[in-house]
């Protein structure tokens, strides 16, 4: 059996798409030994049960492609991949790119393919592993039910045709777009300048009007009062007032609940009082009050008002067969199935027809039965409702309305109070003076559907989610730019740089990133969220005008960025942290993990990247938008290369931080005048500024804003927590800084002299994810930065409690670190006041944590006892 090792959507870029994706890891066992060609029939079998397959190109780009694979021999997991799609695409979700890699482990492959509906897409991929070993077997598989259950789950789960119409438009003009719920909830745009729609609902239409509308009785009686014609009808509660209703009335009824919608327990030209009952209770089983009201004579309309303005009508007509006189009901029913372009649900642009109690109901009312055969030409009405999602079928009627019948509708829709309406209205002809046409309005909907619009049975589509983002952003979508840093080291810093030079330049800005969320300098969640969690947190901020994001690999790999697109995109460095897990084996493959940041750079956006890292500069053709270089180095060739080509770069020339751009250089500040370079010895914090820069620049954010940023950020606790933090306690000193890989140790071995000519020890942890070679290296590097080293195992994640903390210290004594000089903490909450009981004077105590707050609180505790104290 094929193991499914690990499944999940990736629901963002990531380094194996720019879209969404299921990822899907393998094992696929025997079938290592046996490629399809060793599979006597397979290909046969396979195309015989899917023979659409043979459409796939494959990588030999075109037709038939991928059945040549299989021809020549190709292995399971990359088979189970162009299931997966086929499925997805046999169920009416257009999907075409797939791939898959093999890893270092035998037998173990990654698959990436999209997806449009992810719990679809996820059962596609279960169901292709199974229908891949049925074939292989030589066993049956029903494809048949396994489409079925996938449709299902596309209507469960997909954006109905009214929302999709919408954020299509939306996307269009560039709008984003993200959806905060399984259903219709959706939000365009980020930040400040967003909007919310649910379904052809939106935040702007008023809960008192959608209140109104579904109290129908209610919204009548207001239209009434303004001279809008309306049924007569009354509301009741018990059949014996239903029945005095109908007399009252004198004439056919259509009975139908106070409250509700989609036609849910209404009946039509009800004649008699023994129909009148059981459409009673058809509609008291909806809702406690129920409506009788004159049934009017005519066709059945539909007319769509937005924003006060009719822009489409349409002429319904509820689900019904003609007779060819010979073919009963369920047989015409069967033919009119047939016809293409109806399908399940909302898969195309008629509903197929159900045979319901409701239909069965309907026609023992008019004396028939499924078996009856309607005469030639004959109508016959299998529903009492003209909804399309019953079968029904429109035809668009917009250029046909008179004047004062569009009219109608419009004050119709003002009155009730309704920025999206849609108007039900009876009578003979749509063309006719409202005084002729015998038009009368028999509700007002909140939340209408578009579909009858979009995609009419017949007559002319009309593009009626315009005027809905017409409505919503009327002077055009105002963008918030959205920042992204990545990179092995520095990234929190470089985003809080960011941030606090957009607040300082009176932007209002969400982050989210390693130490948490903020909203205008305010935190706001405490904890890691340089994930997609984060991001979706702060673009869902009502408030920020601005978007900074830092971007770690974990969140990356294993659910994707958190946003389609970005203003810039920030690759600081690529090192050899988190190798071997998450099957990234290799610095390349990490390389490509990372600059998904800079590939979904916009066109007119900025990509910043580090021309002093060997690594990120083998990325730089993937990068978009416009390439910004930077580096320590003014000397760099590739600085110099870019700038020849044009382009800009960020560097330090003789002191003076610069943005040169075709050989003109403008200076931002001098490097001593950036509090975070501590005078321009720290250069890790250096370049993190430069970085900065580079993205500040690509925002075009003007000069002297940015000179101001940078000439005020500072490594405090305040300003950037465990980041560089510098605690002078009179005697000694106190380095609190997150750096926990072999990059960052190796940068203080570089800066701690430079800091002080004392002793330095260092409170340091592994971390418990690496692998067991990465520790030890860890602990290499370390060998070079301290004198005495103390190791408390902050975080074990897998690993027995202590394991972390002795491969450490394997790695400090195979690097020459006296053996003497090393102690391990077994009592982690008792770590720092043990590092505080070793200091002398003259000392620099540094303190790499693993969770920030607890060991902030320490040492700020003891800064104020020795502050008190003087």
């Amino acid at each position: 059996m094929i193991e499914i090792k690990e499944l999940r959507a990736l629901r963002g870029p990531s380094r194996y798409t720019r879209h969404s994706a299921i990822f899907m890891v393998l094992d696929i066992k025997e079938y290592e030994n046996r490629p399809s060609d060793t599979l006597e029939g397979f290909t046969d079998r396979l195309t015989t049960l899917i023979p659409t397959l043979q459409e796939h190109e494959c990588s030999i780009g075109e037709p038939g492609g991928f059945i040549q694979r299989l021809q020549r021999g190709t292995w399971a997991g990359h088979i189970i991949e162009h299931i997966a799609l086929e499925l997805q695409c046999l169920s009416a979700m257009e999907v075409g790119y797939g791939k898959t890699f093999d890893t270092l482990e035998k037998g173990i492959y990654v698959v990436a393919f999209r997806y449009l509906v992810e719990s679809a897409g996820l059962k596609a991929a279960k169901e292709a592993v199974a229908l891949f070993e049925a074939v292989a077997e030589g066993r049956g598989f029903d494809i048949d039910q396994v489409i079925a259950d996938l449709k299902v789950l596309r209507e469960e789960d997909m954006l109905g045709p009214s929302t999709l119409s919408i954020v299509e438009e939306a996307k269009s003009r560039g709008i984003p777009f993200r959806r905060l719920n399984n259903d219709s909830y959706i939000q365009l745009g980020y930040g400040a300048h967003q909007k919310r729609i649910q379904a052809s609902m939106t935040c702007q239409t008023s809960a008192i009007a959608v209140e109104t509308a579904d109290e129908k009785t209610r919204a009548k009686a207001h239209l009434k009062k303004s001279g809008i014609p309306v049924p007569d009808g009354y509301v009741v509660s018990t059949e014996e007032e239903a029945i005095a209703a109908f007399d009252k009335i004198g004439a056919a009824v259509v009975v139908k609940p106070d409250v509700g919608n989609h036609g849910r327990g209404a009946t039509i030209n009800v004649t008699d009082p023994a129909q009148l009952r059981k459409a009673f209770h058809a509609a008291k089983a909806k809702h406690p009050d129920v409506i009788v009201e004159e049934y009017v004579e005519g066709f059945d309309f539909r007319l769509l008002v937005i924003n006060g303005t009719l822009v489409a009508a349409a002429k319904r007509e509820p689900a019904h067969v003609i007779g060819d006189g010979k073919s009963t009901i369920t047989q015409l029913v069967e033919k009119t199935n047939a016809d293409p372009r109806r399908g399940f649900g909302h898969e195309k642009v008629l509903t197929q027809i159900d045979i319901d109690t409701h239909t069965e109901r309907l026609l023992s009312r008019q004396g028939l039965g499924l078996d009856y055969c309607p005469k030639k030409d004959e109508t016959v009405y299998l529903k009492a409702t003209a909804n399309l999602s019953q079968g029904g079928t429109a035809t668009d009627v917009t250029d046909e309305v008179s004047p004062d019948i569009r009219l109608m509708a419009e004050r119709a829709a003002r009155i009730i109070g309704l920025d999206c309406a849609g108007i039900d209205a009876l009578g003979l002809d749509i063309s006719l003076p409202l005084s002729q046409s015998g038009f009368k309005v028999v509700e007002v909907n909140a939340a209408p559907g578009f579909r009858m619009h979009i995609e009419p049975t017949h007559g002319q589509p009309r593009d009626v989610a315009k005027p809905m983002v017409d409505m919503l952003f009327p002077n055009g979508y105002v963008h918030v730019p959205v920042i992204a840093v990545t990179g092995t080291n520095g990234k929190t810093t470089t985003c809080k740089l960011i941030t606090h030079t957009l607040k300082y330049a009176g932007k209002n800005v969400g982050l989210a990133c390693t130490t948490g969320v903020e909203i205008d300098g305010t935190p706001i969640l405490a904890g890691d969220y340089s994930g997609p969690e984060g991001a979706g947190i702060v673009i869902r901020e009502p408030t920020v005008d601005h978007i900074v994001l830092e971007v770690a690999r974990g969140g990356l790999v294993r659910r994707g960025l958190g946003v389609d697109q970005l203003d810039v995109g920030v690759l600081l460095n690529i090192g050899n942290d988190h190798l071997g897990m998450d099957w990234i084996e290799t610095q390349e493959d990490l390389s490509l993990v990372k600059s998904t940041v800079v590939e979904v750079v916009s066109k007119s956006g900025a990509s910043v990247l580090n021309a002093d890292d060997a690594m990120t500069m083998s990325v730089l053709d993937r990068a978009r938008g416009n390439i910004i270089l930077f580096s320590l180095d003014p000397e760099n060739q590739k600085l110099k290369t870019h700038v020849e080509g044009g382009g800009t770069v960020v560097t330090v020339v003789e002191r003076d931080v610069i943005i040169r751009n075709s050989g003109l250089d403008i200076i931002v500040c001098a490097l001593e005048e950036i509090p975070i370079t501590f005078g321009g010895i720290v250069d890790f914090n250096t370049a993190n500024a430069l970085a900065a820069i580079g993205a500040l620049h690509g925002l075009h954010l003007p000069i002297e804003q940015i000179r101001n940023g940078m000439m005020t950020f500072y490594p405090s606790a305040n300003q950037n927590p465990g980041r560089m933090n510098l605690f002078d306690f009179r005697k000694f000193k106190v380095l609190l800084d997150y750096g926990h890989n072999p990059e960052s140790a190796q940068a203080l071995a570089k800066l701690l002299p430079r800091l002080s000519a004392g002793r330095k020890i260092g409170l340091c942890h592994g971390t418990g994810s690496r692998t067991t070679e990465q520790v030890i290296e860890y602990g290499k590097a370390l060998a070079l930065v301290y004198d005495t080293i103390l190791l408390a195992d902050f975080d074990p994640r897998q690993r027995p409690t202590g394991e972390t903390s002795e491969l450490v210290r394997k790695g400090l004594i195979e690097a020459g670190f006296e053996a003497e000089n090393i102690e391990i903490v077994t009592e982690t909450t008792k770590a720092v006041d043990y590092l505080f009981s070793k200091a002398e004077t003259g000392d620099l105590l540094v303190i790499q944590p693993s969770e920030l707050e607890p060991v902030m609180s320490q040492i700020m505790e003891r800064y104020r006892q020795m502050v008190t104290h003087i």
